[in-house]
C-alpha cells in the first residue's frame, strides 16, 4: 500500500513539473465540424439515431484525447554529447527515450528548438523534427543519435527538445518540452589559405629529439593514448603483451610553434582562430611536434589526439 501511494505521489510531482499540452489537429477541427453538421441534421429532422451516432463519435474523440495524453505522460529523456565538432558542422548527441509506463507508447516524434525569437503563437515552427519512434515497449527505452547544426564556436547547449504525438486517431496533437543541460564543444572552423609557419622553436639550437616522423629510428617507448596506431610496435607487443610505440629522431627545427604573432596581420578574430585551427590539423596530420601560444594560453609542443584536442579546445574557448 505504501509503495502504491509513493508511486502516485511521484507521478503527481512529475506532472506538476512536466506539463503536457494538447491542441486539435486540422483533422481534429474537421472531425468537430462534421459532428456539428451531424448534430444540426439530427435536430432538424428529429432523427434519434442521428443523435446517437453524433454522441457516440463525440465520446470516441473524448477517449482519443485521454489516450493521446497518456501516450507521452510517462516518457522521459536523457541526452549526452558524443564528441566535439567544428563550427558550421553538425554536432552529434546520443538520445535515450525512456518509457516508465506499464503501457506501450506509439508514434513519438522528437524535435529540436532551432528558433527562439518567434512569437508565441508560432511555437510549432520553432521546432525542427529530428526523429520518429514508432513503438516503445512498456518499461523499456529507445536509444538513437541526433544531429544539431552549429553556428558559433565554444560550448553549445542543445536547448529544448519536444516530444509529441498524434496517437491514436490523429485528431489531437499532444506535446511536452524538455530543457536539457547537455552541451557540446564546438571548435573554430578550420579555414585559411596560408601554409604552416616553418620557423625554429623560439631560437633554440638545433638538436635531435623525439618526433613522430619518418627519420632515424630512435627506439621504443611505452604507448601514450592518442598516438597513431600505425606506430605501435606490434611484434614487440606479441612477445611481452606491453604496448609500445616507435619513435624517431629529427632536428628540433621540426618542432613547430603556432603563435598569435603568426596571424597578427589578420583583422577578424574568428579568421585568426580559423587559420590557427587549420594549422593545428595540418601539423597533426604531418606528424610535427607542435605547440600553441595565444594570449593567456601556452601549450608546450607535443602531438597525438589528446594534445590536439587540448589545443583546439583552447581556440574554441578563447575570448579577448
Amino acid at each position: 500500500m505504501t509503495a502504491v501511494i509513493r508511486e502516485i505521489w511521484q507521478r503527481w510531482q512529475k506532472s506538476r513539473n512536466q506539463r503536457i499540452y494538447m491542441i486539435p489537429t486540422r483533422y481534429g477541427y474537421g472531425y468537430a465540424g462534421l459532428l456539428l453538421l451531424m448534430l444540426l441534421g439530427a435536430i432538424n429532422y428529429g432523427n434519434s439515431l442521428g443523435h446517437l451516432l453524433c454522441f457516440l463519435l463525440a465520446s470516441l474523440g473524448h477517449v482519443a484525447m485521454h489516450h493521446s495524453h497518456r501516450n507521452i505522460r510517462d516518457l522521459d529523456i536523457s541526452i549526452t554529447a558524443i564528441e566535439p565538432t567544428f563550427c558550421l558542422q553538425n554536432a552529434r548527441f546520443m538520445l535515450n527515450v525512456i518509457n516508465q509506463d506499464d503501457r506501450d507508447s506509439f508514434h513519438i516524434s522528437i524535435a529540436h528548438q532551432h528558433k527562439q525569437d518567434l512569437p508565441r503563437w508560432q511555437f510549432i515552427k520553432a521546432f525542427n523534427p529530428l526523429h520518429t519512434i514508432e513503438h516503445i515497449s512498456a518499461n523499456n527505452n529507445h536509444s538513437f543519435s541526433i544531429t544539431i547544426p552549429t553556428q558559433t564556436r565554444g560550448w553549445q547547449p542543445i536547448n529544448k527538445l519536444r516530444l509529441s504525438s498524434n496517437y491514436p486517431l490523429g485528431i489531437f496533437f499532444s506535446w511536452t518540452v524538455y530543457s536539457q543541460q547537455a552541451q557540446v564543444l564546438v571548435y573554430p572552423q578550420a579555414k585559411g589559405n596560408r601554409s604552416l609557419p616553418m620557423h625554429q622553436g623560439h631560437g633554440k639550437q638545433t638538436q635531435y629529439r623525439a618526433k613522430m616522423g619518418d627519420e632515424e629510428f630512435a627506439g621504443l617507448r611505452r604507448y601514450r593514448e592518442g598516438e597513431p596506431l600505425h606506430r605501435v610496435a606490434w611484434k614487440a607487443m606479441a612477445r611481452d603483451d606491453v604496448m609500445r610505440s616507435k619513435h624517431f629522431a629529427s632536428p628540433e627545427g621540426d618542432e613547430l610553434w603556432l603563435s598569435w604573432q603568426d596571424v597578427s596581420d589578420i583583422i577578424d578574430l574568428e579568421s585568426k582562430l580559423s587559420q590557427l585551427c587549420q594549422w593545428l590539423l595540418h601539423a597533426e596530420a604531418d606528424g610535427y611536434l607542435y605547440g600553441l601560444d595565444i594570449p593567456g594560453t601556452r601549450i608546450e609542443p607535443n602531438n597525438g589526439k589528446t594534445h590536439q584536442h587540448h589545443c583546439l579546445k583552447s581556440l574554441a574557448l578563447y575570448h579577448d
